[in-house]
């Protein structure tokens, strides 16, 4: 149970086929990007920079419902209401995220999502928890909209304030959502994490990977195995 993903290796080969499917996306990487330290990042979408402009009534009051709901994350997770927080995706929800000198963790339904969130922030001990963590977005982007799918991007900053004072920024990033509206309501059935800093290891849930329904990627890079 509390095995973490840097020991996983024998699952390497599985997951190095896992990032040949997952190679590509909707932008590739610029030169700028490509010269930044870091793991494989997954698919991310274009962003609209055509400034077009739509009146349609409908449209307008899904987009407020969609920036309103993206938002909803930050609030829901850092006061601890997590069966709310929950609410916001579909049951088969793919939840990822890409940490430098980590990997890459790819959680693929909410039984899945879950057991990585219980590990991370609920695990034995969380109930004594007295730090103060924001999750704050910023330039929030909806990059496509259509009557019943959305993307978006936004950018993270995760900070934490202790009880005895001391302040950190944890790390920034971005969070990239795809969301799906299904009998007149909007809800996440993908979010991707991408972390600009490393942070602390996660642990797997027990039989994770047996069923396939959570992968990993560990970042082998030399300099994060220096690290280690």
């Amino acid at each position: 149970m509390k095995n973490t993903f840097k020991k996983l290796t024998a699952i390497t080969a599985f997951c190095l086929g896992t990032t040949a499917a997952l190679a590509g996306g909707d932008w590739g990487a610029t030169d700028f990007q490509k010269r930044i330290p870091g793991p494989k990042k997954l698919p991310m979408v274009q962003a609209d920079y055509s400034g077009a402009v739509n009146t349609d009534p409908q449209f307008i009051a899904d987009r407020q419902t969609i920036v309103n709901h993206v938002t909803a994350y930050s609030y829901l997770i850092d006061e601890g209401r997590w069966d709310e927080w929950f609410e916001l995706f579909t049951d088969d929800v793919s939840f990822e995220t890409t940490t430098p000198c980590f990997g890459t963790i790819i959680a693929k339904g909410k039984e899945a999502f879950k057991g990585v969130v219980d590990l991370r922030y609920r695990g034995p001990g969380s109930e004594k928890n007295t730090t103060m963590r924001r999750h704050t977005m910023g330039n929030i982007h909806v990059a496509k909209q259509t009557k019943d799918t959305a993307e978006v991007r936004t950018y993270l900053f995760i900070s934490s304030a202790e009880a005895n004072g001391k302040f950190t920024l944890l790390t920034s990033g971005t969070y990239n959502a795809t969301l799906k509206k299904k009998d007149g309501k909007w809800k996440i059935s993908r979010w991707y994490i991408e972390v600009d800093a490393p942070l602390s290891a996660s642990a797997l849930p027990e039989g994770g990977n047996a069923s396939k329904a959570i992968q990993f990627i560990p970042d082998t890079r030399e300099m994060c195995k220096k690290k280690g």
